[in-house]
């Protein structure tokens, strides 16, 4: 029963939001383990990039990260343990590639295997980003006797349509705010 709950708070089961027409989530035609989505920022790649970065600003991004607490940061890799909800703790290791303006990191505790990369590619007007995303979920031993892999899926889907939804609304909201400056 632990490992389940310890996957629903690492890939965060949410209800459902309707999803802007440019947000897609799909099964990664490669690895049915994971799961892959995309959409448009209204921002140029390196700021994006150099924003998503800034792990303190996490809390801004995502309304369930209420707490950043870096443990260690040297060149391109941290080690970073997010607080959500009911004192939730991920522990998380980034090893992120800057040339590619690609954030990777990896879940460090737990019965599941969780890896994420997020890609910020030019968009196909100036000034956008295509945002492209990467979750690899899945769990080992006794926790997959009691969690399907569907419900692994369907969390993993989740998951990336909700950081899709809110990176992209904060790049909105920034993008809006600068306008006005």
């Amino acid at each position: 029963m632990k490992a389940i709950i310890l996957v629903a708070a690492l890939i965060g089961c949410k209800a459902a939001r309707s999803a802007p027409a440019d947000l897609r989530v799909y099964e990664s035609p490669t690895d049915s383990s994971i799961t892959e989505g995309e959409t448009t920022l209204e921002i140029d790649p390196d700021t994006a990039y150099k924003t998503v970065t800034d792990y303190a600003r996490w809390t801004v991004m995502f309304p369930d990260v209420h707490q950043v607490v870096i443990t260690k940061q040297q060149g391109v890799d941290a080690r970073v343990t997010f607080i959500g909800p009911n004192d939730h703790h991920d522990n998380v290791h980034f090893h992120n590639q800057p040339a590619a303006r690609m954030v990777w990191f990896e879940d460090t505790g737990g019965s599941a295997e969780v890896w994420a990369e997020i890609v910020f590619i030019p968009g196909d007007r100036p000034g956008t980003t295509r945002m492209h995303s990467r979750l690899f979920a899945t769990v080992h031993g006794v926790a997959s006797l009691v969690v399907s892999d569907m419900k692994i899926r369907l969390m993993r889907e989740q998951r990336v349509h909700d950081d899709l939804f809110n990176l992209r609304n904060y790049f909105a909201k920034l993008r809006e705010q600068q306008s006005r400056s």
